[in-house]
């Protein structure tokens, strides 16, 4: 009898120990099937994670070679700017060396005009002294010569100053067109 209540204890222990392990058992593979599902969601969020670091990184790229192009048309703008403004500067130096070499010439012309006056002055004073007689007919013949020459002088001077107006407004008209080309080709000049 002691053998099968002892028998009946150790059955009792061990389907009581069995339990416990069972119970131990489902409790862990609960938590390893929760632990595994974290571990998904985790693989899950990291995927998300690496699919939007590539869609981040294939905008900053695209967006990278946007800002080089850009940078490239600045450059290449920068440069044609500079190669018209230097070709426009070199026309402007060749304007104001024109309206220089006019105005000299203009100067030159007025000097002669002025020099032939003085000769035909001074021829006029020793046909004067040397025919007294022919003085008055002499006379008039100089004046008529001299008057058309003064009248030749006026005209100089009156085109000469008009042709100096006409540079000015030319100078002036460059500079308006230099600044607008300026503005035009750079707006950061305002």
């Amino acid at each position: 009898h002691d053998a099968i209540q002892k028998a009946d204890l150790e059955d009792a222990e061990a389907t009581k120990r069995y339990a416990a392990n069972k119970e131990k058992s489902e409790r862990f593979v609960r938590e390893n099937e929760d632990t595994q599902e974290d571990c998904w969601n985790k693989i899950q969020d990291l995927e998300r994670q690496l699919q939007k670091l590539g869609t981040d990184r294939f905008d900053e790229v695209k967006r990278r070679i946007e800002e080089i192009d850009r940078e490239e048309k600045r450059r290449v703008e920068n440069a044609q700017f500079l190669e018209v403004a230097s070709q426009h500067k070199k026309l402007l130096e060749l304007t104001v060396y024109n309206c220089d070499l006019g105005m000299r010439c203009t100067g030159l012309v007025e000097e002669m005009v002025s020099e032939g006056c003085a000769g035909v002055k001074a021829r006029y004073d020793k046909t004067n002294q040397d025919l007294a007689a022919l003085r008055l007919e002499v006379h008039k013949e100089h004046l008529e010569y001299f008057r058309m020459l003064y009248l030749t002088l006026g005209s100089l001077i009156y085109k000469k100053e008009k042709r100096l107006e006409e540079i000015d407004r030319n100078i002036r008209t460059t500079h308006i067109q230099l600044e607008f080309c300026v503005e035009t080709f750079d707006p950061n000049a305002k």
